[in-house]
């Protein structure tokens, strides 16, 4: 069975209803261009108006000049083909009907359109620039490209400081938790290096610092301040009577003051 003939009614179909709804006096059809490639479908054209209005219209699409124009009606084939001579007639003294053909032969010796002249990109006259010169503007793709490229690499960074800090503040808070745990306020103790007695004061992490602190109101003046850090008080002590130290400098147990008058040696 050949279905050729079914499928060519089936694309067809709309043909003979495709003008019904069209304004009398007006005509669709298509153009072509003896040095274009492109072709203009279904333009709308008056009936009546002269040849040279309609070289006029077809001038704002192709850009070829009215008076370097020769338009062709081509009604089926190009072997029915009539040339439109005369720009006083109009289309429809010419015999046009909707779905015929206008053909432009551009006769402009010096035409643009020429040898693919408005159409194969290859034929413009391309800007180059060496990489270096390139470099050096302002302002190109290139350096936009690297601009967001660098923007992203420092997000990237500092996403990972970041994260790195949060993960580093979580660690100090944990170990807090457990100091306070082992070294509770007033809690006798010894600090090392000197073996130095006191009671624990204070328990935390000090302003503009990220390590722990335990600090130790002394009994003998062995320490360097008052219980005071950077113009912030964490416990009150004489001065001289103060030290903060790590908790790993400090042992928490049974250390009394010292007597200063105790001897061992027997009289």
């Amino acid at each position: 069975m050949n279905e050729m003939p079914a499928m060519r009614a089936y694309v067809t179909a709309g043909d003979a209803t495709r003008y019904d709804h069209q304004a009398e006096g007006s005509l669709r059809l298509d153009v072509t261009h003896s040095n274009l490639n492109q072709s203009f479908h279904d333009l709308l054209f008056d009936a009546d108006v002269p040849i040279s209005s309609v070289k006029l219209k077809l001038n704002r699409h192709c850009g070829t000049p009215p008076d370097c124009m020769e338009l062709y009606l081509r009604r089926g084939n190009q072997m029915d083909t009539v040339f439109l001579y005369d720009d006083s007639k109009s289309l429809r003294q010419y015999g046009a009907q909707n779905g015929m053909e206008i053909h432009i032969k551009d006769i402009d010796p010096y035409s643009l359109s020429k040898g693919g002249g408005l159409e194969d990109v290859s034929l413009v006259e391309k800007y180059m620039i060496s990489e270096e010169d390139y470099d050096k503007l302002e302002n190109t793709v290139r350096k936009q490209v690297q601009a967001q490229k660098a923007k992203k690499q420092k997000e990237k960074e500092e996403s990972g400081e970041a994260a790195r800090e949060a993960i580093a503040l979580e660690e100090l808070n944990k170990l807090l938790e457990e100091v306070k745990v082992t070294f509770l306020i007033g809690a006798r103790c010894e600090v090392q290096p000197g073996s130095r007695r006191g009671e624990v004061a204070y328990v935390g992490i000090p302003k503009k610092q990220s390590v722990v602190r335990v600090g130790v109101r002394l009994d003998e003046p062995q320490g360097s301040n008052n219980g005071e850090i950077n113009g912030t008080r964490y416990f009150e002590c004489p001065p001289g009577y103060g030290c903060f130290v790590l908790h790993t400098n400090v042992t928490v147990g049974d250390f009394p003051p010292t007597d200063p008058f105790a001897s061992d040696d027997e009289f």
